[in-house]
């Protein structure tokens, strides 16, 4: 009889205690607006720190610590897992360049793709070019190929050619 009782005074007051917190978080007819509605918290870091505590001559035994509204809390694991952190941002971002080289000249000329820079590079054709100079007010450029100022000698212009460019910042 005794033990029923003891279970009965127990339930209850776990009924009781968010019964209780419930009622003391809500407001008094206010809509929000006015001073003194609701409570301001203290927020604080969730993390824990890793400590250590020696159990014998030579063996330590870690433990967590973290501060929870005002108190010192201690435990054998972390109850905050550590954030995943994001991804980095991708290193090298391919870009693609189109190009056009009248017949017998030095100065490409860029129809699409991204802002051009001096030593940036390329690749065409299975060659890596290195632009040299911009023009960027007529979109042309110069490039190096293989040490040497690239020319186009095939005697044919070069129309609407596709080029990667490769950005890897260090």
């Amino acid at each position: 009889m005794k033990r029923i009782a003891a279970l009965a005074a127990v339930i209850i007051g776990l009924i009781a205690i968010p019964t209780a917190a419930m009622a003391s978080t809500g407001s008094s007819g206010d809509s929000g607006s006015g001073s003194g509605y609701g409570t301001t918290v203290q927020l604080q870091p969730r993390e824990c720190h890793v400590r250590f505590h020696r159990v014998h001559h030579h063996h330590a035994k870690r433990y967590f610590e973290w501060w929870q509204n005002g108190r010192k809390h201690t435990t054998v694991y972390c109850p905050f897992p550590k954030k995943i952190p994001p991804p980095p941002p991708d290193r090298c971002r391919l870009q693609t360049l189109t190009f056009s080289v009248a017949a017998h000249s030095s100065a490409l000329t860029e129809v699409s793709g991204p802002q051009l820079s001096p030593t940036e590079q390329f690749i065409y054709n299975g060659n890596t070019y290195t632009i040299m100079s911009v023009n960027p007010g007529a979109d042309q450029f110069t490039a190096f190929v293989n040490n040497l100022l690239f020319t186009n000698n095939s005697g044919a212009a070069i129309t609407n050619a596709t080029g990667t460019i490769v950005n890897c910042p260090i």
